[in-house]
């Protein structure tokens, strides 16, 4: 029967993104330590707040499991000199496993015969292991930025103040950042400051729900939501949800205490996203709006405290804070309608895109050129009027102070300014999608600009060399080639090969000189992105055999190919041509150039096969040119699966005739390179 673990790190607070990573990393980095110690273990779960993080582990076996291994060492012949001494490498070798040459047997490999010695280890009392373990983990959770204090060589997200551990009833002495493990934590700073002995960790969560603390990120989050609920009920109004600010002030008190705080309502005379902005981003509150539906914003707000003490102090101060927040944006909405965006736009030459591709100015002039090629006639003259403003919002005071507004407050402007309805949408909409859950434009003309935006910056930037590596990627290349693969899945069909090639053309018109192999790199870059959409929905083979038959261009297309081929593939027919067209690939790989000789043809299977291929290929390219994949594949299957299939059962194709068997060969190699058009059925069956 196994003991429950509890492991306490006591920290000043942590800010919240700390947390939330640590929680998220926790459970992962204690299997792995467990793992590797030879530990059985049930559930693993990781709590916390800004001062603390803790890990529990049920049923953790009592001791290690024992192991047993053979060690090889060095081959045999390497071993003994002529004489049958043993060499420096055989010496070296029990040396290094703490035996006598005597104990080395020799092992039958694969690669001849080694030297080998047997280990035995038996496995010690988990209390042993557990203090260095602990340790290790404590040292392996993963911050952004970490600190050292007063003389301290340890470094961690900030000063560590206690340690907690405990095996069932037992505490078990860690040593980390200079301090020793108990079985002492501590309460909430305000309301329990004193110090709580945990008996057994069963005890711990009820300890702290009791001195107000509530350390499972769950019950946290259940608390603060009915609390949100219950205020905003109580004003007569409606949460505007945020599921950002919720993690945000989940991760930011021990236990949440909602209070309602109030503004003037002349604030409301500004645009409601600054003054959501304003509250969310500066102050963490929430905001409320009418519950009658009409979406109008409220003169209130809701924070989440630290503590319920002076609850009427704690608003009083809050809304001074936020009264000075919004007489500031109020200041900064007033002077930027002073100016219309379309004067905004020289002031973008002051602006850096890239230091070694010139201004935001620069990138608008690419951006007008490339965005016209991707509009329809009609939309040409608002494209070049969005892509003409779309950036002017960058140089508003608004935005400077507020940079998550950019586009937003560009629209908001863009209409109070007369401009079209369209041309304002597409100034938002450009940046969108701005995350992986976010909608993507819905109009042609926002998608085509966002389109415009994203090929510009990836091409540009992988030009000069600044492709992401596997730590980093400070330009959001990665963000941009998934934001181009989502548009044109969902939004817009494109060329993407033009898109890219338009997009270098416009760097080349302002005389800026990138990599000749961009246009390969930033094509590769969509294209794993579409490729990691695609294996969301669908298999990973099916992908694979489209891609491999795909031409690069339209996204749609090969949407189209993944989703006929994946509604066909596992049916008998699909399975049996598979493995015929595995087959037919192979040996059409050997096939000499040109197309194969009607009068060779000697056997009625291969007569057969060229007679339905001189039927079924026109029909099969031309469901291809209108994207009829399903058409396409169902005729393969039906009307060459069993020619091909008789082909393999009745002809030999490696005759030692050469010319017989070289247009045997390019007739196997035209059916699989016309076939291979659509997809690469080989493919099918291989491992992702």
């Amino acid at each position: 029967m196994g003991l429950p673990l509890l492991f306490e790190i006591g920290t000043e607070e942590l800010p919240a993104g700390f947390v939330e990573a640590a929680l998220d990393a926790l459970p992962g980095i204690a299997r792995s330590l467990l793992a590797e110690a030879r530990l059985t273990h049930g559930a693993v779960r990781a709590m916390g707040t800004p001062r603390r993080l803790a890990l529990l582990v049920d049923e953790l076996a009592p001791r290690q499991s024992d192991r047993h291994e053979t060690v090889s060492g060095p081959p045999l012949s390497a071993a003994y000199d002529a004489d049958g001494r043993p060499t420096a490498a055989a010496i070296g070798f029990a040396r290094r496993h703490g035996v006598e040459v005597t104990a080395l047997r020799v092992v039958e490999t694969a690669r001849g015969r080694y030297l080998a010695v047997d280990r035995h280890e038996t496995g010690r009392e988990t209390a042993e292991v557990l203090p260095d373990l602990l340790a290790t983990l404590a040292a392996r959770i993963p911050f952004s930025k970490s600190m050292r204090w007063s003389d301290g060589e340890q470094p961690f997200g900030r000063p560590v103040h206690w340690l907690l551990a405990l095996l069932g009833d037992r505490p078990i002495p860690v040593r980390f950042a200079r301090l020793v493990s108990g079985r002492t934590t501590r309460g909430h700073r305000f309301l329990h400051p004193e110090p709580i002995e945990i008996p057994h960790p069963s005890e711990y969560v009820e300890r702290l729900r009791e001195a107000h603390v509530l350390v499972d990120p769950a019950e946290r989050r259940a608390n603060l939501r009915e609390q949100l609920a219950r205020e905003a009920a109580a004003a007569g109004a409606e949460l505007v949800t945020d599921e950002w600010l919720e993690r945000e002030s989940l991760h930011l008190v021990e236990k949440p205490f909602v209070l309602r705080g109030s503004f003037d309502p002349v604030y409301l005379e500004l645009p409601a996203p600054v003054v959501i902005a304003v509250m969310r981003n500066h102050q963490r509150y929430f905001a409320l709006r009418q519950a009658n539906g009409s979406g109008e914003l409220l003169p209130a707000y809701l924070l989440v405290a630290a503590t319920a003490q002076a609850p009427q102090t704690i608003v009083r101060g809050n809304d001074r804070v936020l009264r000075a927040r919004l007489e500031d944006a109020r200041f900064f909405v007033r002077e930027d309608r002073r100016v219309p965006l379309v004067d905004r736009v020289a002031r973008l030459e002051g602006v850096v895109f890239q230091a070694e591709l010139g201004s935001m100015r620069r990138k608008v002039e690419r951006l007008r050129a490339l965005v016209t090629t991707l509009c329809p006639e009609p939309l040409r003259a608002q494209a070049d009027r969005a892509a003409l403003l779309c950036k002017a919002d960058l140089v508003t005071a608004v935005v400077a102070e507020l940079p998550e507004l950019q586009g937003i407050i560009g629209r908001l402007y863009a209409l109070e300014q007369g401009e079209p309805t369209e041309v304002a949408d597409a100034i938002a909409d450009h940046h969108a999608p701005r995350g992986a859950d976010d909608a993507v434009p819905c109009s042609t003309l926002s998608a085509a600009l966002a389109l415009a935006d994203r090929a510009d910056t990836l091409v540009g930037c992988l030009g000069v060399g600044l492709a992401p590596t596997g730590s980093a990627d400070p330009y959001g290349l990665r963000r941009a080639a998934m934001g181009i693969a989502r548009i044109a899945l969902d939004a817009l069909d494109v060329d993407l090969r033009e898109l890219v090639a338009s997009a270098r053309a416009g760097y080349d018109a302002q005389g800026i000189a990138l990599r000749s192999d961009v246009e390969r790199r930033a094509a590769d870059l969509v294209a794993g992105r579409l490729e990691s959409l695609l294996r969301q929905r669908h298999r990973a083979e099916v992908v694979a055999a489209c891609l491999a038959a795909w031409d690069g261009r339209s996204a749609q297309d090969l949407r189209a190919r993944v989703q006929a081929l994946d509604e066909l593939a596992g049916t008998p027919a699909m399975t049996a041509l598979a493995i015929a067209f595995k087959r037919c690939h192979n040996i059409a790989r050997q096939a000499p150039e040109g197309d194969p000789d009607p009068a060779l043809l000697r056997e009625p299977a291969e007569r057969q096969l060229a007679a339905d291929m001189q039927d079924v290929l026109p029909q099969l390219r031309a469901h291809a040119r209108r994207r009829e994949h399903a058409a396409a594949l169902q005729l393969v299957a039906e009307r060459l699966g069993p020619p091909v299939d008789r082909f393999f059962d009745e002809v030999l194709v490696m005759t030692d005739e050469p010319t017989v068997r070289d247009n045997r060969l390019r007739l196997l190699a035209t059916l699989w390179r016309s076939v291979s058009e659509i997809a690469h059925l080989q493919l099918l069956g291989d491992p992702a």
